[in-house]
């Protein structure tokens, strides 16, 4: 009996630490995301780009989904890495601006890194063609707010 409750534990304990951040460390590590929002902002500032900022939790199966079907999607990274500074944060445990806090996750948030403001956002799992239109909006955004 205690050797089967070691062996559930040694199987829980892996996942638990892949998922100690929003994203998966793998997710993070393979993408290059920014994982500190001071960093990315002033990276964005220095590439004059917009940040681009996905909020997940560990426990959210879509954010899983978001990572793996459709940000890791090699025509959506291309788009990502040309515009924007990627930063990925866990909604419940990172630091960032309580003005981001959002009400679902996964949400994503297109930052202005002069006014630390966002511009426009996508809630919730999009594939990847939905989710390349709310790019291609937002860098729309960007021509015509001249951030």
């Amino acid at each position: 009996m205690i050797l089967k409750n070691i062996l559930k534990i040694m199987t829980i304990l892996p996942l638990l630490a892949t998922f100690s951040h929003g994203a998966p460390l793998e997710f993070v590590q393979s993408m290059k995301y920014e994982t500190n929002y001071d960093v990315a902002i002033k990276k964005a500032k220095a590439d004059k780009k917009q940040v681009i900022l996905v909020l997940s939790s560990s426990s959210c199966p879509w954010c899983r989904k978001m990572e793996n079907k459709t940000l890791k999607d090699s025509s959506v990274d291309k788009i990502i890495k040309e515009h924007f500074i990627p930063l990925t944060l866990d909604k419940d445990k990172d630091s960032y601006p309580q003005k981001f806090e959002p009400e679902y996750v996964p949400t994503v948030l297109f930052i202005d890194p002069k006014k630390e403001n966002y511009f426009t956002q996508s809630v919730g799992y999009k594939n990847i063609d939905k989710f390349k239109d709310s790019l291609d909006e937002a860098i729309e955004d960007v021509k015509r707010l001249g951030l």
